[in-house]
């Protein structure tokens, strides 16, 4: 698995600390704008069947 591109949703950032491979899981942060108050959403990213899957996973980033 490796990350060439991402596009975050309306609202959102990636954060600069991407993971994004070659190795059996990707991960990147896409992080609210700085005046909203929604959380981060941590994300792993793997290939099943060939094709990429990205899931929420739970957020352990301590700031």
């Amino acid at each position: 698995m490796r990350l060439v591109s991402w596009s975050p949703a309306d609202g959102f950032h990636i954060d600069d600390d991407v993971e994004r491979g070659p190795a059996a899981v990707a991960r990147l942060e896409a992080e609210p704008g700085d005046d909203d108050e929604q959380p981060d959403l941590p994300y792993e990213i793997r290939c099943v069947g060939g094709t990429p899957r990205a899931q929420v996973v739970p957020d352990t980033d301590d700031d």
